[in-house]
């Protein structure tokens, strides 16, 4: 059986971190609070009171940042004992889905879908089960994209990896084929326990605005921050939140 491969006028009918600066200060502006003797636009800090000084802490990807002892961070990747911070539990096993979260954008809580072997905010997934398989195709949810630790959670034969390439787009293999094409890092992201989903070595994860070809659709596709990766300023910064899931398939192949 082959791989059925969706061209991307179809596609355009199933797709419908930082690092914080000084923001320059004006006392004058209204906009403007105080944090100890620290002045702050709140659109881009937090204040933290802590228990031996105020810390100014960024907002990130729409969401303010927590403060461990003078140290910023977010919970979805990081705890704090009260002192110091520790890396959360890895996922090392079982199926998940995965959500958008950036509050200050309209994607916001959408799911990040399989389509085109690339990896999508919002819109639908691709998938394709063979008639010849009988009433296993009715098993499956289909518009969900399951994954688990650097695979695609499908039961076609051979499976299908996740990959990630030069630009930073994660990727996942066709069905039958292992082919990796601009093969960047081999294997999925990083995944916290009741946390969130970062790039192969633990990069933050960015959205771009992808006009597909033949139509006038505008996709949003899913990329890692890689090394020496450079975006254009219409792509977005966001958090992937990782949510648990009690299935061994999300469908018999995604396409």
């Amino acid at each position: 059986m082959k791989s059925t491969v969706y061209p991307l006028t179809i596609l355009a009918g199933l797709l419908a971190s930082t690092k914080a600066t000084p923001v320059p200060v004006d006392i004058g502006s209204a906009n403007l609070k105080e944090c100890g003797d620290q002045w702050y636009n709140p659109r881009s800090y937090t204040c933290r009171v802590g228990a031996d000084s105020n810390a100014l802490c960024p907002v990130v990807n729409g969401e303010a940042m927590d403060d461990c002892n003078g140290a910023c961070y977010t919970p979805l990747r990081y705890s704090c004992n009260g002192t110091a911070l520790a890396e959360n539990p890895r996922k090392t096993s079982g199926t998940f889905t995965l959500t958008a979260s950036n509050p200050a954008q309209a994607f916001d809580g959408q799911p990040i879908q399989a389509a085109g072997n690339h990896f999508w905010v919002g819109g639908h997934a691709a998938t394709y089960c063979p008639s010849n398989v009988g009433s296993i195709c009715n098993s499956f949810p289909n518009d969900t994209t399951l994954i688990g630790n650097g695979y695609m959670a499908t039961v076609v034969p051979g499976g299908q990896d996740i990959y990630w390439q030069t630009d930073g787009a994660m990727a996942f293999t066709q069905a039958h084929s292992s082919s990796q094409w601009n093969l960047s890092y081999y294997g999925g992201g990083i995944a916290y326990e009741g946390g969130g989903y970062f790039g192969p070595n633990g990069e933050d994860l960015v959205t771009c605005p992808v006009t597909l070809e033949g139509s006038n659709t505008t996709a949003w596709k899913l990329f890692a921050r890689l090394s020496g990766v450079e975006f254009s300023s219409s792509c977005v910064g966001l958090y992937v939140i990782v949510h648990d899931q009690n299935m061994t398939a999300g469908a018999w192949q995604y396409t």
